[in-house]
């Protein structure tokens, strides 16, 4: 059975995070940011997959779920998982589903009291659990017959996780 799974229709990076502009959850995430400007405590959990889109294709999905609300699915596809590195190095990640924010700047983002809502997400430490998701990789890549693309996702998964070293 296939998880609904919206993929970006931008991705970015500023000098803290990498911004994902992703329009198809705005439904899904409205009543989230509602809930939060209204001052509620929500707390979120998220976690890094690796999913079988629809055509058999391997893709990395970010899995993010709150207060027993249905869980919300962005895909990263083979063109995108040179990004996975830059999360982990960025370590947030900025969930935008208005483009209006991006083309239009704060102005977009504000009600009609002039308070600055928009409709945002912020993921903290978001490379967390990319170390896991790297083990999920490997063992599935020594169990398939055709892991080339995950030999692929695993050598650029493996990049943002060797440690810095310096030399004397």
């Amino acid at each position: 059975m296939c998880k609904e799974i919206s993929l970006p229709e931008f991705i970015g990076e500023t000098e803290q995070a990498v911004v994902l502009v992703v329009p198809s959850l705005d439904r899904n995430l409205s009543a989230l940011c509602k809930r939060l400007y209204e001052g509620e405590d929500l707390d979120y959990w998220f976690k890094w997959e690796l999913s079988t889109a629809c055509n058999s294709e391997c893709m990395v999905t970010l899995e993010i779920g709150w207060d027993g609300e249905e869980v919300i699915a962005i895909g990263f596809t083979l063109d995108m998982w040179e990004y996975l590195p830059v999360i982990t190095q960025k370590d947030h990640l900025l969930l935008i589903t208005d483009w209006k924010l991006i083309e239009e700047g704060i102005a977009a983002g504000m009600d009609m009291l002039g308070r600055f809502r928009p409709r945002v997400l912020l993921v903290r430490d978001a490379g967390r659990g990319m170390n896991v998701l790297t083990s999920k990789v490997a063992d599935r890549a020594m169990f398939c017959k055709d892991s080339a693309k995950l030999v692929q996702l695993l050598e650029i998964l493996q990049v943002s996780q060797i440690p810095a070293c310096s030399l004397h």
